[in-house]
């Protein structure tokens, strides 16, 4: 069985993308091939599992990085 991590989509038909905040890669949320995370009340859509497993490490080193200009 797939799981589906709760995602309901109510858009208008379109898929919804986050970015990977590890290697900054456009991730469609609803198949989130790297997992999601809950980190400081945001959820994080990751490409793969190394970059889930990356950002698990050190959350806060990639937060900071997307908060730079």
């Amino acid at each position: 069985m797939e799981e589906s991590w709760g995602l309901q989509d109510y858009s208008d038909g379109q898929p919804t993308f986050s970015i990977d905040p590890v290697c900054g890669a456009k991730v469609n949320e609803a198949e989130a091939p790297g997992g999601k995370s809950n980190y400081a009340g945001e959820i994080y859509y990751f490409c793969s599992e190394a970059c889930h497993k990356d950002f698990g490490e050190d959350p806060a080193k990639y937060i900071a990085q997307r908060a730079r200009p």
